[in-house]
């Protein structure tokens, strides 16, 4: 994934919002917040769905990546994790979260066993803003613009030896709900999308594309509960699931 079609997400993600919010100035007192902004009556966090601060969330995700080393040999890799996290939303438009679990690495003939791994991040919610208001029923809308970031660490064990393996990962993604005003089986569902960055690094090699894309389905059956199915393209492409669950 070339870093130019990467800028040019972002700068169509930006200019999206922008017209989403000259389209609702006219009833902007009641529609999302920006930078936490007053929303009063229709503010509803996005992130997980969740109306309590602490939430506990199952994760699993597997990353297919190419790694080069300082000669500039370049081998693929697929790095399995699986993590439980506890998150705290300190604010409406700020969560922190850390945890630990367990990864592996397979690559050529090699692979390591199950090893702990431990993580911690954060998320901003820059933008939740309803582009329409509900009336008569009928469903409304949100578009949102989150910045996310986490930092995650292992010692892999290749039973001859042993190696260290870091993440450092961001992602600014736009997204785009809905829920419906009359009660279903579903609180909100919606998709999100937008450009990734991954420094990654296992024993001496590192990643060969740092940049790529996110992107990922939402569904919440109720407010407190949320699942979410999520793809990241780098070198080669990885799917993850997870569970939140507020408290």
């Amino acid at each position: 994934m070339k870093t130019s079609a990467c800028i040019l997400s972002l700068l169509a993600a930006v200019a999206f919002n922008s017209s989403a919010l000259a389209s609702g100035a006219d009833t902007s007192a009641y529609q999302g917040a920006l930078f936490n902004g007053d929303s009063q009556k229709f503010h509803d966090a996005i992130h997980s769905g969740g109306p309590h601060m602490l939430s506990v969330t199952v994760a699993i995700q597997q990353q297919k990546r190419t790694l080069r080393d300082p000669s500039g040999w370049t081998e693929d890799i697929k790095i399995n994790h699986l993590d439980g996290i506890l998150g705290l939303d300190l604010t409406k438009w700020l969560t922190l979260y850390g945890g630990g679990g367990a990864a592996d690495v397979s690559k050529a003939n090699l692979e390591s066993g199950s090893n702990g791994e431990f993580l911690f991040g954060g998320t901003i919610r820059v933008l939740d803003y309803m582009v329409l208001e509900p009336w008569n029923d009928i469903d409304n809308y949100w578009v949102g613009i989150d910045l996310n970031s986490y930092y995650r660490s292992s010692s892999l064990d290749y039973g001859s030896h042993t190696a260290d393996m870091s993440e450092l990962f961001g992602s600014l993604t736009m997204s785009f709900y809905t829920r419906p005003e009359r009660a279903g089986i579903w609180d909100r569902v919606g998709l999100y999308l937008g450009p990734a960055i991954s420094k990654l690094s296992v024993g001496n090699q590192d990643e060969d594309q740092m940049f790529g894309f996110i992107g990922g389905f939402q569904l919440n059956p109720n407010p407190n509960m949320g699942l979410k199915l999520e793809v990241q393209q780098f070198d080669g492409m990885g799917m993850g699931a997870s569970f939140v669950f507020h408290f």
